[in-house]
């Protein structure tokens, strides 16, 4: 084992032992259990799959996606764990974890071929401590972080078709874009960032009929075998758009208009950017988010090197210019690009390779650019390296303390409003219940408790996912006799999500029953969240 090696394993064990540290914290969220754990345990014990929009192949029912714009990859991912461990919030997050690992190795990998190894190295490590980096890696259903996975096996698939020009190299490179897409829709941002870079780079030659490309020029055959790989890992999407009959794109419209503010969405979008890069705020819901505003400084220093390298040099294609040119060219397509589920920071974790590369590029690029500009002693290039040197080692232990600091009030707290430990105690008390009907009056818990119970508990939604009470509600009450062992959950009114409390009230009065408070289940941090209920017969 060469040094390299020994420094990427140690590396990757200093990541795992962060990431996976008190792993059962934040409490399992909706979307962990809705969007790969439950449909994993249902795939492992053979039971029906609860699948998104009734869509599902072969004679089990097997999920295609797990929303219109999200692909089932983390499923499948997670099936073996839960196989292994069972129900529980470990099974979904070390598959998780190992998806983080995995990316590290990616990107150590592509850095290598294209800066070497001392870039590749210090690029790497400035992800794997990065706090954004390292807390959704935990949680990585929430942001597909699979995504991340593909864009950088992508990148060095695109690597690869440069180096050897063959069908065979350029198949995959379609073929990781398709998957990439079907993992989740938002991976588009890369490839449009891809080809506006490639467009940008060639424009001289376009514009003065020079027929070199950059980096090489396509022949037939590797445009129909790029096409051809991009088809069949896209296909899931096609065949699910098929079988719906196209109902993900009826949402189309409402989301365009939803997200019509352009302003307000630039204004929104760096601010994500910003609390992102910096790990600063956007992680409340681990009980703080303290961040490290050092990261703002270094990507502003980045770009002003990338910058200046590029016009000393006079040469638009050299390797830092590109990666500066595929993050900008990404990033400006964030802000009015319709987004589905709305504007969260977590849309843009899928950047965070691109800037920790681009810090590790650009700043170890300063002494030899201030040569060139303006040439220096041994004893002042000495001196540089040193500075440069402590400045990533400040860096690097600012991201270190700040993920200590954040574990430590996670491990007090347990986590906040959708992501509380709560959960737990929930699904254990139901679970010690049993009662014959679960009644889930709010969102944000039904499959948690579903997953965690192996499905002994399948607390049935019937609030509707409107903003006012919709006409079906009473009739959804009604199916579910308060006689039968029926018990309902709500959060409590603090903690609300789709508040309906009140018209909950009016329905058991006007059927001329009065509500019992069974049991109030509170987080770690001795906050109440959740209030059981049941419905007694007026006296």
């Amino acid at each position: 084992m060469n040094k390299n090696t020994l420094i990427v394993w140690i590396i990757l064990i200093c990541y795992i032992c962060m990431a996976g540290y008190q792993l059962h914290l934040p409490g399992l969220h909706y979307d962990e259990a809705q969007e790969s754990g439950l449909p994993a345990l249902q795939i492992v014990s053979g039971k029906e799959v609860s699948l998104f929009r009734n869509i599902g192949f072969g004679n089990n029912r097997l999920p295609i996606m797990v929303q219109d714009y999200i692909g089932a990859l983390h499923v499948y991912i997670t099936v073996p764990f839960v196989a292994i461990l069972g129900p529980s919030t470990v099974s979904i997050r070390i598959p998780s974890i190992l998806i983080g690992a995995t990316i590290l190795l990616l990107t150590f990998s592509f850095i290598r071929t294209v800066w070497g190894e001392r870039i590749a190295l210090l690029a790497t490590v400035l992800l794997a401590m990065h706090p954004s980096f390292v807390f959704w890696s935990r949680q990585g259903t929430l942001i597909a972080s699979i995504t991340l996975a593909l864009m950088m096996a992508l990148f060095w698939a695109c690597r690869n078709w440069y180096i050897r020009g063959t069908w065979q190299t350029a198949i995959v490179v379609g073929l990781l874009a398709g998957l990439g897409t079907y993992s989740k829709i938002l991976f588009v941002w890369i490839l449009l960032g891809i080809i506006s870079t490639t467009i940008i780079i060639n424009l001289p030659n376009l514009m003065f009929g020079h027929k070199k490309m950059w980096p090489r020029q396509p022949n037939y055959i590797d445009m129909i075998a790029a096409i051809a790989g991009f088809a069949i890992g896209i296909s899931p999407v096609v065949v699910f758009n098929l079988m719906s009959k196209g109902a993900s794109f009826a949402r189309t419209g409402d989301i365009a208009t939803s997200n019509s503010n352009i302003l307000e969405n630039v204004l929104g979008r760096i601010d994500h950017f910003v609390a992102v890069l910096t790990g600063n705020s956007h992680l409340w819901y681990l009980g703080s988010s303290p961040g490290n505003r050092l990261w703002l400084w270094a990507l502003v220093i980045s770009l002003i090197v990338s910058i200046t390298s590029t016009v000393w040099h006079q040469t638009r294609s050299q390797k830092n210019f590109v990666l500066l040119l595929l993050l900008l060219t990404s990033l400006l397509q964030v802000p009015f690009t319709p987004t589905p589920s709305g504007l969260f920071p977590h849309h843009l974790a899928i950047f965070a390779p691109l800037w920790t590369t681009l810090v590790a590029v650009s700043i170890t690029s300063i002494p030899r650019l201030l040569l060139q500009i303006y040439p220096l002693s041994k004893n002042y290039h000495f001196t540089m390296l040193i500075v440069i040197a402590w400045a990533f080692t400040t860096l690097i232990t600012k991201d270190l303390h700040t993920n200590i600091k954040m574990h430590a009030t996670l491990g007090k707290v347990g986590g906040e409003s959708p992501h509380t430990d709560a959960i737990y105690t929930l699904a254990n008390h139901l679970d010690r219940m049993r009662p014959q009907n679960t009644v889930a009056l709010d969102w944000g818990f039904a499959p948690q408790v579903q997953f965690l119970t192996n499905e002994r508990i399948k607390p049935q939604e019937v609030f509707g996912f409107t903003e006012k009470t919709d006409a079906g509600f009473v009739e959804r009450l009604d199916h579910f006799n308060p006689d039968n062992d029926t018990v309902y959950v709500l959060h409590t009114e603090a903690k609300s999500f789709i508040n309906r409390r009140t018209d909950f009230a009016l329905y058991t009065s006007s059927r001329g029953r009065h509500l019992e408070n069974i049991g109030t289940i509170s987080q770690s941090s001795g906050t109440p969240i959740f209030e059981i209920f049941v419905a007694n017969k007026e006296k």
